[in-house]
C-alpha cells in the first residue's frame, strides 16, 4: 500500500488545510515590508523573510538552518539582552537603534517569545524618526517662541502702573500683576484662588464687594463693566481708580475667562480738585473786588456826610446827610442779604421783576464784571413786561451768559442786553424774552450742540469749568422757561432767556442824567461830578461845593463830553473810575486831552488796585474810596497846580 492509500480522508483534510493556511501565512510573510525572522531554543534561525533579506542582504537559504549569533554577532548588548530575556519568555520588547547593516539608518526591534524559541521583527524608522525629529524641533522653537512671547508681555505686564490681571467666569483669581500687589502690599499666593470680590482690594471698601460680584456676573455674560471713579480704601491709602473689567472669549465665542484693568487716577482727581478750588478762589476774588467797590461807595457815602456833618451850617443840610448815610446803610445790609442769597444753595423764590429798573442796578456789576474794554449796551424799554423768576438767580444766570461773551469776544468787544414781551417765535405769548448777545467769533454746529453740558468747554484748562451755561440752562427751566442760542462763525453769539410774565410793578422815581446841586458857593467855577452812584454822587456834590465849587453831575463818561461839547465852562473834572457802559474814568481824561482841554482831572475809585498802575501811567491822580474832605481839598489843589 502506498502513502496516498494509508491518508484517511479526514487526515488528508487537515494536511490540505494546514497546506492552505501555511501558504496563507507564507504570502503574508513574503509580503510585509518589515523585516522577520525566527530562532529556535538552539539559536538556529528558522524562518528568514525577503524583507529580511532585503535588510540583511542574505538569501534565505543562505540564512535558514546557520547560528544567529554568526549573523549577528555585532549587535549591542542591549539587544542581546532583550533576545535572552524573550528565550526565556519574557513579552515582547520594543528597541529603538541604528541599522547595523545600513550606516546613518535607524530601526525599530520588536522581539517577542514563541513556543519553539522567538521571532523578530524590524522596521526601518529612519525617514519616521527624521520627521519625529524636525515635528519636535518645530515644536521647540514653537514653544521657545511662546515662551519668550509671554516672557515680554509678562514683563510688560509686570512693570505696568496698571492695576491688571485675570479671574474664571465665576471671579476665581488666577493671576495678577506686581502694581495690582504692590497697591494692596500683598503677595500673589495672598490673594489667587481667591474670589476677585473677597480680595483686599475691594473689602475695605463699603459696598464695593456688591459692585465687583454683580459686575463678574454681568462680563461672565459677555458685557464690559466700567467705572470711571472708583474709590477704594486699600491698605496702602485711599485711592481712585478707572477700572474696567473685559470678558476674553475662544473661538466659538464663549467666555473663558475675565480680565480686569485699574488705572489709578488719584493725581488727576487731586490736581482737578485743586483746579477747581483756584477757580473758586478767582472768581471768589472777582467777586470781592466788586464787592469791595459797592462797599467802598457805601462807606464813601457814611465816612463823607460823618465828615461834612459838623461843617453842616444848618439843621436841613444835616438831616439830608444823616438821610443819604442812613441810606447808605439800608443799601449794605440789602448787599449783604444779597450776598448770603447768593452763597448759599436755595430752592428759587421767584417774584415779579422790573426789568428796566433791575438792569439799570446791574449796569455798574456788568461793567465791573467784563472790564474795561468790553462795552455794555443795555436795551429794556420801558414797555417791556416785568419777568417772573428769583432775582438773585437771574443775576447770576445774566452774569454767566455776560462773562462767556466776554470771553467769545476775547475780553473787547459789545455785548449786548436786551428785553422783549413775548417768544422769539411768538411775540404775543405771555412771557418776557431777555438777550444776551456778543460781537464774537460766534460757534461752530458741533460746539452749540453741547454747551449746556456740565463740564463742556471750549476754553483752555484753567480758564473756565463749563458750568456757567449748564447753571444759566438749569435756572430757565426751573424758572418754568428755557433757553435758546443763535450763533454764527464770524459774526457772533445770542442767548435768550425765555421767562414767565409777572405781575405789574409800580416805576421807580426816574434819576435825571444831569443835575446841578442847589446853593453852589461857586468861588473856584463849574466842577463837573461824573458818578453813576446817586448817593455817592450827592455826598461828593456837598464836598465840591463845601469847597468851593459849582457842582454839575453826569452819570457816564459820555454825558461829561457831551456836557462839554455843548459848551459847558468846566474848571475841574472829577470822575469815578468804573462806570457803566462806554468810557471809563481813565479813558474819559485821554478824551479831555484828546480835545487838548487844559482841565485838572481827579478820579476816584473804591478798587483802586485794579486801575492804579494805569491811572499812573496816565498822570492821573486817583483818590481811594472813602476819602475825606481834606485829602479831596489835597487831591484838586494838586490838579490844579500840575496840569
Amino acid at each position: 500500500m502506498d502513502d496516498n492509500t494509508s491518508v484517511t480522508p479526514d487526515l488528508q483534510n487537515l494536511l490540505t488545510s494546514l497546506r492552505v493556511s501555511e501558504a496563507r501565512l507564507r504570502g503574508v510573510l513574503d509580503s510585509i515590508s518589515d523585516g522577520f525572522y525566527a530562532i529556535n531554543r538552539s539559536w538556529t534561525i528558522t524562518e528568514f523573510n525577503p524583507a529580511a533579506e532585503k535588510y540583511f542582504r542574505i538569501a534565505r537559504e543562505d540564512a535558514v538552518g546557520r547560528n544567529y549569533w554568526e549573523l549577528a554577532a555585532g549587535v549591542s548588548e542591549q539587544f542581546k539582552e532583550l533576545l535572552r530575556a524573550a528565550m526565556d519568555g519574557a513579552p515582547m520588547a520594543v528597541l529603538e537603534t541604528d541599522s547595523l547593516y545600513r550606516p546613518n539608518r535607524f530601526v525599530e526591534l520588536r522581539v517577542a517569545p514563541t513556543e519553539e524559541g522567538l521571532c523578530v521583527a524590524l522596521t526601518d524608522i529612519t525617514d519616521r524618526r527624521q520627521t519625529r525629529s524636525k515635528l519636535e524641533d518645530a515644536v521647540a522653537e514653537r514653544t521657545a517662541a511662546l515662551q519668550a512671547s509671554e516672557a515680554r508681555l509678562r514683563s510688560i505686564i509686570e512693570t505696568s502702573h496698571l492695576f491688571q490681571g485675570y479671574m474664571t467666569p465665576d471671579g476665581t483669581l488666577l493671576d495678577c500683576n506686581f502694581a495690582s500687589l504692590e497697591g494692596i502690599g500683598a503677595r500673589k499666593e495672598d490673594v489667587v484662588g481667591q474670589k476677585y470680590w473677597e480680595t483686599p482690594w475691594f473689602s475695605a471698601t463699603a459696598g464695593m464687594a456688591e459692585f465687583i460680584q454683580q459686575a463678574v456676573s454681568r462680563v461672565a455674560t459677555g458685557e464690559i463693566v466700567a467705572h470711571p471713579n472708583m474709590r477704594l480704601e486699600l491698605p496702602t491709602g485711599a485711592r481712585v481708580f478707572e477700572f474696567t473689567m473685559r470678558p476674553m472669549r475662544d473661538t466659538s465665542g464663549a467666555v473663558i475667562s475675565i480680565v480686569h484693568e485699574a488705572n489709578e487716577i488719584t493725581a488727576r482727581v487731586k490736581a482737578e480738585e485743586d483746579l477747581r478750588q483756584a477757580q473758586k478762589l478767582e472768581a471768589v476774588g472777582q467777586l470781592t473786588g466788586g464787592i469791595a467797590h459797592d462797599f467802598n461807595n457805601l462807606l464813601m457815602v457814611i465816612s463823607g456826610g460823618l465828615n461834612m456833618l459838623a461843617r453842616a451850617p444848618d439843621d436841613e443840610k444835616r438831616a439830608m446827610l444823616t438821610g443819604r448815610m442812613r441810606e447808605a446803610v439800608e443799601r449794605g445790609a440789602n448787599l449783604t442779604k444779597q450776598l448770603l442769597a447768593f452763597s448759599r444753595r436755595h430752592e428759587l423764590n421767584p417774584e415779579s421783576i422790573r426789568l428796566p429798573a433791575y438792569f439799570a442796578g446791574m449796569s455798574d456789576l456788568l461793567s465791573r464784571s467784563l472790564g474795561v474794554d468790553v462795552r455794555v449796551v443795555i436795551d429794556v424799554p420801558d414797555v417791556v413786561a416785568p419777568a417772573l423768576a428769583d432775582p438773585n438767580a437771574l443775576q447770576l444766570a445774566i452774569l454767566n451768559l455776560a462773562v462767556n461773551a466776554r470771553d467769545a469776544m476775547k475780553g473787547s468787544g459789545v455785548v449786548t442786553i436786551a428785553a422783549r414781551n413775548g417768544a422769539p417765535a411768538d411775540g404775543a405769548a405771555q412771557c418776557v424774552s431777555i438777550t444776551v448777545s456778543d460781537t464774537g467769533e460766534g460757534m461752530t454746529p458741533e460746539v452749540r450742540e453741547r454747551i449746556f453740558e456740565p463740564f463742556f468747554t471750549t476754553k483752555e484748562t484753567g480758564k473756565g469749568s463749563g458750568l456757567g451755561l449748564a447753571q444759566v440752562h438749569g435756572f430757565a427751566e426751573q424758572s418754568g422757561g428755557h433757553i435758546e442760542v443763535q450763533s454764527q462763525l464770524g459774526v457772533g453769539t445770542q442767548f435768550t432767556l425765555v421767562l414767565p410774565r409777572g405781575e405789574a410793578v409800580a416805576d421807580p422815581a426816574p434819576v435825571s442824567a444831569v443835575s446841578r446841586h442847589a446853593e453852589p458857593l461857586g468861588e473856584f467855577g463849574e466842577a463837573l461830578l461824573v458818578e453813576d452812584d446817586d448817593n455817592v454822587a450827592a455826598l461828593t456834590g456837598e464836598m465840591l461845593g463845601h469847597l468851593g465849587w459849582r457842582v454839575t453831575r453826569v452819570a457816564s463818561a459820555e454825558a461829561a463830553l457831551g456836557a462839554i461839547t455843548n459848551g459847558l465852562d468846566v474848571g475841574l473834572v472829577f470822575s469815578d473810575v468804573m462806570m457803566p457802559g462806554g468810557k471809563n474814568g481813565i479813558e474819559l481824561a485821554h478824551a479831555l486831552r484828546e480835545r487838548q482841554l487844559n482841565l485838572p482831572i481827579v478820579l476816584a475809585s473804591g478798587y483802586t488796585e485794579a486801575v492804579s498802575r494805569e491811572a499812573e501811567r496816565a498822570g492821573l491822580l486817583l483818590l481811594s474810596k472813602p476819602f475825606s474832605l481834606d485829602t479831596l481839598a489835597t487831591a484838586i489843589e494838586t490838579a490844579r497846580q500840575t496840569r
